[in-house]
């Protein structure tokens, strides 16, 4: 009687453990992200995001940004909010009476889920063709409502290149 109470209670004791050793339950496949078609949405929100800031609208570059978008500047710090950057993009619109224009070159994007990463890197040029300055950025993407939209932006300017000094003729 004790063997048959003791085999008992191993066996309700062993098919406690019998679940955890089945195959874990089928989950639905994600969606495949195609990134040609990531890279295509990415490009053209550069585009457009160019467009605007060279027609110097604010609230059409703001257009770009989620409302709880940070951006991380190197020379401007840290913007909060579409309050923060739209008095940042003011204040920089304000400053270019030359007209200079600025466009961008996307050089990555990698999509996984809702997100994407862009990196690429900015040219600001003159009237005449000249460039005045060039830099770096990285770009935090979430796909809401079916778009992208930037929630974190980095950007850096290359560093200016120092006057060349003329050879001094030998004393």
């Amino acid at each position: 009687m004790k063997s048959t109470i003791f085999f008992c209670l191993l066996l309700a004791g062993a098919s406690c453990f019998l679940p955890a050793c089945q195959a874990p339950a089928a989950t639905e496949p994600s969606a495949e992200i195609n990134a040609d078609s990531v890279m295509a949405m990415i490009k053209a929100l550069e585009v457009d995001y160019a467009n605007a800031s060279n027609a110097k609208d604010v609230a059409d570059v703001l257009k770009y940004y989620a409302s709880d978008a940070e951006i991380y500047s190197a020379e401007e710090g840290t913007q909060v909010g579409l309050d923060a950057i739209k008095a940042s993009l003011e204040k920089d619109m304000a400053s270019d009476t030359a007209g200079n224009t600025v466009s961008f070159n996307v050089t990555g994007v990698w999509a996984s889920g809702n997100m994407a990463v862009e990196t690429g890197t900015s040219t600001t040029t003159a009237k005449d063709g000249s460039v005045v300055s060039t830099g770096k950025y990285m770009v935090l993407y979430e796909l809401r409502d079916g778009k992208y939209i930037a929630i974190r932006e980095m950007n850096m300017p290359d560093p200016k290149e120092a006057p060349k000094e003329e050879a001094k003729p030998a004393q």
